[in-house]
């Protein structure tokens, strides 16, 4: 069986006995890979194992039958290139690392790569170790995952008449028509969600690669708002970590 070497990032890890793991991994060259790591968990006399941990760095190698990559690869090494210590030191930041691992396990094909995709995670995995506040990080990775898999909402016009944006009360995005509702066609329109005032500015400088000066906590939190209730519709069902990065309580208020 041929030997594929790759640089990876955990998203899900399984115990599947006492000295396996079942991993969910998303690799620079290789996309999204499920592999079994036999016998990870098993120590010594000399050393404790622990098997390998949810949002960790690696190099691997890993190995698959051509015929059968439906199934499980087999990990054959993994050598630690960072665990993102600083994640595990904030609850927070914790909670906005899981959550864009989840989003990307569940909207990623197996075996599909994108390395620019896997370069964003590193980069909003790093940022989310040191930043003072960790819902800038998780609104910016959710532009990039979303513009990767080419499934990020249209904010320029309204999809049902072709109105151009402009800033003004009354606009909606409907994860359905993907994109950009005016408050003169939104009627019609059973599935969709209020826009607040400064998110579709701050998305789209973000899609630009530009953090918006004017950005304040509530545009944050509308941000993430907004593209979680895509994710959500794309997904089938809202991602678990929700509510822990930003509180139902919390984005009520912008509603």
């Amino acid at each position: 069986m041929p030997h594929f070497s790759d640089v990876a990032i955990t998203l899900r890890r399984l115990d599947f006995s006492e000295t396996s793991q079942v991993l969910v991994l998303f690799a620079r060259a290789a996309g999204k890979v499920r592999v079994i790591a036999k016998g990870v968990k098993r120590g010594t006399r000399k050393r404790y194992a622990t098997g390998i941990d949810l949002l960790e760095m690696g190099h691997l190698i890993f190995t698959e039958r051509q015929e059968r990559q439906a199934n499980l690869a087999t990990l054959v090494e993994w050598k630690q290139i960072t665990a993102f210590s600083g994640l595990r030191n904030d609850l927070k930041r914790l909670y906005g690392a899981q959550y864009v691992a989840e989003t990307t396990a569940a909207l990623t094909e197996d075996r599909d790569p994108h390395e620019c995709l896997f370069d964003a995670l590193a980069e909003a995995l790093h940022a989310l170790e040191a930043a003072p506040n960790m819902l800038p990080a998780v609104v910016e990775y959710q532009v990039r995952l979303l513009t990767e898999i080419g499934l990020y909402p249209e904010l320029g016009r309204c999809l049902e008449c072709g109105r151009a944006w402009k800033r003004r009360p009354g606009w909606f995005l409907s994860s359905h028509r993907g994109g950009l509702i005016c408050r003169d066609c939104e009627s019609v329109m059973v599935e969709k969600r209020r826009l607040r005032d400064g998110t579709v500015e701050l998305l789209t400088g973000l899609t630009a690669r530009k953090t918006p000066s004017s950005a304040q906590p509530p545009h944050w939190i509308g941000g993430f708002d907004v593209l979680d209730y895509h994710i959500t519709h794309l997904m089938g069902r809202p991602p678990a970590t929700s509510p822990y990065v930003v509180s139902e309580s919390a984005r009520r208020t912008l509603r």
